[in-house]
């Protein structure tokens, strides 16, 4: 049963403006939340003294933290927040806040429901790694026998993550809730004129990518899009990506190096308000991500939702969302070569990139609304007894 009245803490390590999925899901829930009858409050750190501020329905801090490395944030004083709320939604990775959350629960027990959203795997490279499996043996273990509920976006990427290890012990704890997209918002829409001026996309088919082009996403894969672009002996495509982040310049030095300076475009950070008008110059959208830190792929929704066929990596989470040969294509992680074979494919049948695109658009419409996820989480925050 709902009840009213409840005090919801959303706690995330990013948040809106910065472009990453797992802040875009709790802004949403937040936001679709403090719309019904709940208080909710959204706990992350501040990572610059100059980060963009936005209307909201429901509060937002931004906390100091003690310490900060990259998207990482230590903030202690979020325990003493906490103690107020009668949910915590933990959006995990947060390395961060493990020890508030975990000291909350502690004092609080019974009273306040924990919930440990499982968002992706900590995988990492080089000597963070060690820092991740670390965290992972004494943490993630704390957290899960903590949690009241364990959310995951799939039961393929429950199976193949991280966290399949403890699903025996603990799986009446288990809950499967996927991610969301804002269909009324992302839809489909003529190419804008502007940008087609812009870009020079005259008589060009359009291959999109949109993410994070940080250290943070460097699981996103963009090199061995740039590489499968090599592979393309055709001059009638623009590859466009669209992010920002310190990646950005190793990526332009691998275009410019590949002679492919006239084929692709980096148009650097979009507002997420004119997201949709890329999208939509796109024929194919594709996310060529390389490892289980890719969990599910937001953008891959937002593309569907705009109609557009998407080819993505065959990936635990990520194949629920693109069924092959229905909405979209597969292609084994970092294989370039492959993709580019798919992506000919693709620009050579417009009749079948219109098939996966309307089937994509009705998948999205019928499994990941805003409101649809929403309601599945009350279920999940208050189950009837």
């Amino acid at each position: 049963m709902v009840e009213e009245n409840q005090k919801i803490a959303q706690v995330v390590s990013t948040f809106p403006p910065y472009r990453g999925g797992m802040g875009n899901v709790a802004y949403h829930l937040a936001d679709q939340l403090s719309r019904r009858t709940f208080e909710v409050e959204v706990f992350t750190p501040r990572y610059s003294l100059r980060e963009h501020s936005f209307n909201s329905h429901f509060k937002i801090h931004k906390l100091n933290p003690q310490f900060k490395y990259g998207n990482a944030a230590i903030v202690l004083q979020l325990a003493g927040y906490l103690l107020k709320f009668d949910v915590i939604h933990l959006h995990y990775p947060f390395l961060g806040a493990s020890t508030a959350v975990l000291l909350a629960k502690l004092i609080k027990r019974k009273k306040l429901k924990f919930i440990l959203h499982y968002h992706m795997d900590l995988v990492g490279r080089d000597w963070k790694s060690w820092v991740y499996k670390s965290y992972n043996w004494f943490f993630l273990k704390n957290l899960v026998r903590a949690a009241d509920q364990i959310i995951v976006s799939s039961q393929d990427y429950l199976k193949n993550s991280l966290l399949n290890r403890f699903y025996g012990r603990y799986e009446n704890k288990f809950r499967i809730l996927p991610n969301g997209v804002d269909t009324d918002y992302f839809h489909p829409q003529n190419k804008d004129n502007y940008l087609v001026s812009k870009y020079r996309l005259n008589g060009k088919k359009v291959i999109l990518f949109v993410g994070a082009l940080d250290s943070a996403h460097y699981f996103k894969g963009v090199n061995y899009l740039i590489k499968a672009v090599e592979f393309l002996n055709r001059d009638d495509y623009r590859l466009i990506i669209v992010g920002d982040g310190d990646l950005k310049p190793v990526y332009e030095n691998m275009v410019e190096s590949s002679a492919l300076s006239e084929r692709v475009v980096f148009t650097g950070y979009v507002p997420d308000e004119e997201l949709i008008k890329y999208y939509n110059l796109a024929d194919i959208f594709i996310l060529p991500s390389i490892d289980q830190s890719e969990a599910f792929g937001m953008v891959l929704l937002e593309a569907m939702a705009c109609a557009k066929p998407v080819i993505a990596t065959d990936l635990a989470g990520v194949r629920e969302v693109v069924e092959k040969k229905i909405n979209g294509l597969l292609v084994k992680p970092k294989n370039p070569e492959l993709l580019a074979k798919l992506i000919n494919e693709l620009l050579n049948n417009p009749a079948l990139c219109q098939e996966y695109g309307q089937n994509g658009r009705a998948k999205v419409e019928k499994f990941y609304g805003w409101d649809i996820v929403t309601e599945n989480l009350l279920k999940i925050y208050f189950p009837k007894k």
